[in-house]
């Protein structure tokens, strides 16, 4: 019922004995120089773990790299045309306002 070792690259596979637990279940997993059995320890507590449960140790992951990161680029921003002719507009009919109070407030 032992798992092989995901080792990756030339990485050589650990000596016989309790080492960490690829599966990351327990502190500990024994391995047997072959393959990860189902002794297991936490501390100075020893068990099996729970059949049933198989999943690839964390070494044996086929990592697939992301995707490069593309530059963002600004939205087009349209000039409205129409923007500075009313401001401009704007102003004449308020000075021909302001004018047109001074007018009548000085009787004339």
């Amino acid at each position: 019922m032992g798992e092989t070792a995901g080792t990756e690259g030339d990485e050589p596979a650990p000596e016989p004995g309790w080492q960490h637990d690829p599966f990351e279940r327990h502190a500990q997993r024994w391995w047997n120089g072959t393959s990860w059995t189902e002794r297991v320890r936490d501390g100075e507590l020893a068990g099996i773990d729970p059949p049933g449960i198989h999943t690839a140790p964390r070494g044996a992951s086929t990592h697939v790299p992301a995707d490069g990161i593309t530059p963002a680029t600004r939205p087009v921003r349209w000039k409205s045309t129409r923007l500075p002719a009313m401001i401009a507009v704007s102003v004449v009919v308020l000075v021909a306002i302001v004018a047109l109070i001074a007018v009548v407030a000085l009787g004339g």
